[in-house]
């Protein structure tokens, strides 16, 4: 099954989109490119397949008992001391992963989520309506 990625609003998004136009106007330094690049590869693996190897998607068990939702974390790279990672949940709607935070590697185990905020979901559409309703999952976030 494929899904569709998006990026959790507003932090995510804003990040994506700085590296993305980046990108595109070749204004980023080498490490920003580099980071980026790792980036957009995770997501294009996400959308494909959440558990490609090469992302070694694990659920994250503090986050998911503190959001309320399954919270998943997977590696822009490895055998990297402060490797890049990213934070993922399923939704808001079927066949959709939303990346919810962007992070370095925690160093310190020991409560290393407690830093970790997470970006809300998008909203989701009101198949009735097609106006967009929030999402249930940000709502109860929200709590």
């Amino acid at each position: 099954m494929k899904f569709e990625v998006l990026q959790g609003v507003p932090h995510v998004e804003k990040v994506w989109r700085d590296l993305m136009d980046g990108l595109a106007k070749n204004s980023l330094t080498r490490p920003e490119r580099g980071f980026a690049k790792k980036l957009a590869k995770a997501v294009d693996h996400l959308g494909k397949n959440p558990f490609h190897p090469g992302l070694q998607s694990h659920e994250i068990t503090d986050l998911s008992d503190r959001y309320g939702m399954k919270v998943f974390e997977s590696y822009l790279e490895n055998d990297t001391p402060v490797a890049g990672r990213i934070f993922w949940v399923y939704g808001p709607d079927r066949a959709q992963i939303t990346v919810v935070a962007i992070e370095p590697h925690p160093e310190d185990k020991r409560g290393a989520y407690n830093r970790v905020q997470l970006s809300a979901l998008p909203p989701t559409r009101d198949v009735h309506s097609q106006q967009p309703a929030t999402s249930q999952r940000s709502e109860r976030r929200k709590r």
